[in-house]
């Protein structure tokens, strides 16, 4: 018997098509890491870091709980939860960075869940000595400086995608740039992310099949 197609291959020829352009390229779902030197992140927490391995369920820090871990995904991934309200204020996928950043720096009271969402690997290292790193290495500094400033951008889009665009518009965005997600992530954590509820998520999905 034939598996049945990926959900987005259900979806109108359109959505589809800008679906295919994208599907071909390696795109970092959180998108401001496209204009970071990832591969110094990563030189840096190898040879000053260990190997992680998370169960599904499994917490790297806890909302209001003291960290001072960061490091980046080598596989599974890790979502960023919003204690009390069961939303997802992000994910991190193979190679991302991860870290409730800049508190982990400071061994500050964490503002996110970070928990795995499947079993997962992640290269940890202790958070506190970047300060100290930043200050005596130029480019360390200047790398710690490009994050900052990537990730606010990254955050200011989040924010204007939550209160400028409907539900609708926001699920199309995410589809339409990291089609992988569908297979990657069960239905309802794609919910949360949006902020909305599974069964509006399901009635979005139905009237994009339908081409309504």
């Amino acid at each position: 018997m034939a598996k049945n197609p990926p959900h987005f291959l259900h979806i109108s020829l359109p959505i589809l098509k800008k679906i295919s352009n994208f599907a071909v390229m390696k795109r970092h779902f959180n998108t401001h890491l496209e204009g970071l030197d990832l591969q110094f992140w990563h030189d840096l927490m190898d040879s000053r870091g260990r190997l992680v391995s998370l169960t599904k369920g499994e917490y790297l820090c806890r909302r209001g709980e003291p960290t001072n871990v960061c490091g980046y995904v080598k596989s599974g991934y890790l979502k960023y939860m919003i204690a009390g309200v069961g939303k997802i204020g992000g994910f991190a996928f193979p190679e991302a960075l991860l870290g409730d950043y800049p508190s982990c720096m400071h061994n500050a009271p964490a503002m996110f869940d970070i928990v795995a969402g499947k079993n997962s690997e992640v290269c940890i290292i202790d958070a506190t000595i970047l300060p100290g790193l930043f200050e005596e290495d130029i480019e360390a500094g200047r790398q710690g400086r490009l994050f900052m400033e990537a990730a606010y951008v990254s955050l200011a889009k989040r924010y204007y995608a939550l209160y400028a665009k409907t539900p609708a518009e926001r699920y199309v965005d995410l589809i339409t740039e990291h089609p992988q997600i569908l297979q990657d992530v069960p239905q309802k954590e794609i919910a949360k992310y949006l902020q909305i509820e599974p069964g509006s998520l399901s009635r979005i999905k139905k009237k994009l099949l339908s081409g309504d």
